[in-house]
């Protein structure tokens, strides 16, 4: 007696080149989001490095505006890839940067209260987009981890480092550059597959 093997039934109706098209869409798609987002921390990593007082306002803003993108770009990819109900990862998305957004709320209380200055609450909020950044690769994209490692680095460096800029640029670039190339070797390569496959 054989045990039924669990494979996925395709129910959309779509051909195998179909479906392997959708997810070279999907891979770009995700190439232009993880780009942006990496641009975004970039430019949080130049402002904490110009002016560290004031870097902590755009972190906060950051993390709303990376909460907004990565819930939406959770939904749609969960659609376009048929991995889960765009339900339950509104669900997960919403627990977790709820989570961190009230995380930051308590960090702005403390510097209310003059527990902590400018300087150590935008280093804060930046710990807390670098973690919740991290969680987020395990629901939206594995890119994610390299953002968040992204954001780590340039918490540590702003921490550790009087002149940082430079370092986070280039390792930036090297990340981006890592998984483009990453990538578009997958597109091609499940282009081939498309190929053999007709």
């Amino acid at each position: 007696m054989s045990t039924p093997v669990d494979t996925p039934k395709p129910d959309d109706g779509r051909t195998l080149s179909e479906r392997m098209h959708s997810l070279g869409h999907v891979m770009k798609v995700d190439a232009i989001v993880f780009v942006g987002i990496m641009l975004l921390a970039l430019l949080g990593v130049g402002i904490t490095d110009y002016r560290g007082t004031s870097a902590h306002g755009y972190w906060r803003y950051l993390l709303i505006l990376m909460a907004l993108i990565t819930t939406l770009w959770g939904i749609w990819r969960s659609r376009r890839l048929g991995l889960a109900h765009g339900s339950r990862i509104l669900f997960q998305q919403l627990v977790l940067w709820s989570g961190a957004l009230i995380a930051t709320a308590v960090v702005y209380l403390l510097l209310g209260t003059g527990r902590l200055n400018y300087e150590t609450t935008g280093l804060l909020t930046l710990l807390l987009l670098a973690f919740a950044t991290f969680v987020d690769g395990m629901l939206v994209s594995w890119k994610l981890y390299v953002v968040s490692a992204l954001l780590l680095l340039a918490l540590l460096l702003a921490t550790y480092v009087e002149q940082y800029l430079w370092m986070i640029v280039i390792a930036a670039v090297v990340m981006m550059g890592l998984v483009l190339l990453f990538v578009v070797w997958q597109i091609r390569h499940a282009g081939g597959r498309t190929d053999t496959s007709a």
